[in-house]
């Protein structure tokens, strides 16, 4: 479906430049940004996993790009990625609250607030436990939910998160490693990239050089289609294997 992937790549390329060229001019906007692209890139990338759900659970080759802002399918889905993201990003409060609230550092190796010094070390500890603990949580709860997804994208009767994880309920395990297994291929390309387009230093004033850092946003913007895509095709899978109550008239396969 080149007629929906290639704008859906455009737009992402788009927002992937736009992101690096507001970086760096200080650590609290690159923070703040973060977020921002994120939802871009959720927007523009809503249409192309649509797409890919309905080719792969109706046979339905969708023939254009639509970014349709008032389709109900279009805010439901994108509201529910939207969601998962806000979940992901409730991992960094116990940094954020460890650096305003106690003065420690958001990460290892950046400055102490002056004073905190003796404690920053046991909150950034505390901190990354509890991050973890609370990505565990996240996780599990973003697993136990994925197969709405393509439920949504394909307007399936008893669309909800209470559905969704009772018929997700026991195969936890299954869908992290249908996930994981979907990456599998991504990890090789992704090495070659890293080794190659890592960043450039051609002199101590010049930093990388711009063709290295062209390429770097492509190939991010692509790599970030593929996984799309990816996910989307597992995802359906696993909702017409999971998804009883959901997958009202959706074919088995």
């Amino acid at each position: 479906m080149t007629s929906v992937a290639g704008p859906a790549f455009l737009f992402t390329l788009m927002s992937q430049a736009a992101y690096q060229l507001s970086r760096g001019h200080s650590f609290a906007t690159d923070l703040a940004i973060s977020p921002v692209l994120w939802i871009a890139q959720s927007l523009v990338l809503t249409p192309l996993a649509i797409a890919v759900h309905r080719y792969v659970l109706l046979d339905e080759v969708t023939q254009h790009y639509a970014l349709n802002l008032t389709d109900q399918r279009f805010q439901r889905f994108f509201g529910l990625a939207i969601a998962i993201q806000a979940l992901w990003l409730s991992i960094a409060i116990w940094f954020i609250l460890g650096h305003f609230v106690f003065g420690a550092p958001m990460f290892w190796g950046e400055p102490i607030t002056p004073g905190a010094e003796e404690r920053a070390a046991w909150v950034l500890f505390v901190c990354f436990a509890a991050a973890l603990v609370t990505g565990f949580v996240v996780a599990s709860v973003i697993l136990s939910i994925v197969i709405l997804f393509p439920a949504v994208a394909i307007d399936a009767r008893g669309v909800g998160w209470r559905n969704a994880m009772d018929d997700s309920k026991g195969h936890t395990y299954r869908i992290f490693c249908a996930f994981g297994l979907g990456l599998v291929p991504m990890f090789p390309l992704d090495g070659v990239a890293e080794l190659i387009l890592a960043p450039q230093e051609f002199g101590s004033s010049l930093g990388p050089h711009p063709a290295f850092q062209t390429i770097d946003v492509v190939w991010r913007a692509a790599e970030l289609v593929l996984i799309v895509s990816a996910f989307a095709s597992i995802a359906s899978r696993l909702y017409v294997a999971f998804g009883r109550r959901l997958n009202g008239g959706a074919p088995v396969a």
